[in-house]
């Protein structure tokens, strides 16, 4: 061969892996890049959710809280109505309430 074609082919060789290496190297790049993002996004989107998580927490506890209330005030209501009740009314009350109880033939 000749030491021109050679040189020429090793040339076109060098230049060819220099072009490989400068892809690799944007490829790299471009891969630690997209890294970035998408590691941003996720971080964003957690961020998100746990906003959306605590939000719905305080709802539900919001939700809770009403409820227990309105239990509470029925109770108290219910109390109150039977402070009110004379002797001869929570007598009737208790025996109905016992009639429930109690086995048939214990009546």
């Amino acid at each position: 061969m000749d030491d021109k074609l050679l040189s020429d082919i090793l040339l076109a060789e060098r230049e060819i892996r220099l072009q490989i290496e400068a892809l690799e190297q944007q490829t790299a790049e471009r891969l630690e890049k997209l890294h970035r993002e998408l590691t941003r996004m996720l971080d964003d989107e957690s961020g998100k959710l746990q906003a959306e998580l605590e939000q719905a927490q305080a709802r539900t506890e919001h939700s809770a809280l009403r409820e227990a209330d309105a239990l509470l005030a029925e109770a108290r209501a219910f109390a109150t109505q039977l402070e009110n009740l004379d002797a001869l009314e929570l007598d009737r009350v208790i025996l109905r309430h016992l009639a429930r109880i109690l086995p048939e033939g214990e009546k």
